[in-house]
């Protein structure tokens, strides 16, 4: 996938979001924003991932999209059961945690590390290969060199 052209408009998209989470969560629509939260972060991603303006797509859907969903599911869960349960206390656990908690605990926490962990070490060439290192390193010098 080519984003080196929609660099711009992913960068205002990036504000733009940024204010919607501010203004939606402000209001009280904390799970809306958490969730735009995520789209946030998953075009910093984008832009982090691209090399030379191209993002793999295996990257893409692996982990970076799985970890997006994760994180979604997460939030809409939390959310779910805090409404359920507010002002009430619950009549269960999830492994000792608060039902509205679990879901940030296992998916959101440890699915979300072992997700981006896992993909970037399965994938770790489409992310920074050696030949990249090298090549950025011997700009790095080049760069030195002119000071």
């Amino acid at each position: 996938m080519n984003v080196s052209k929609s660099k711009d408009l992913i960068a205002v998209l990036i504000a733009a979001l940024w204010i919607a989470c501010i203004v939606i969560g402000t209001v009280g629509s904390h799970v809306v924003a958490m969730v735009l939260g995520v789209g946030l972060m998953f075009l910093h991603l984008i832009l982090g991932v691209a090399k030379n303006g191209v993002v793999s797509k295996k990257f893409l859907i692996y982990p970076i999209l799985i970890w997006a969903v994760l994180w979604i599911v997460s939030f809409v869960l939390s959310g779910y059961y805090a409404d359920l349960f507010a002002n009430t206390a619950p009549t269960f656990t999830i492994l000792g945690f608060h039902p509205s908690f679990a879901p940030t605990i296992f998916l959101y926490w440890i699915g979300g590390q072992l997700t981006l962990n896992l993909g970037h070490y399965l994938l770790q060439d489409e992310w920074l290969s050696e030949k990249d290192w090298e090549d950025f390193c011997a700009e790095v010098r080049t760069l030195e060199e002119v000071k």
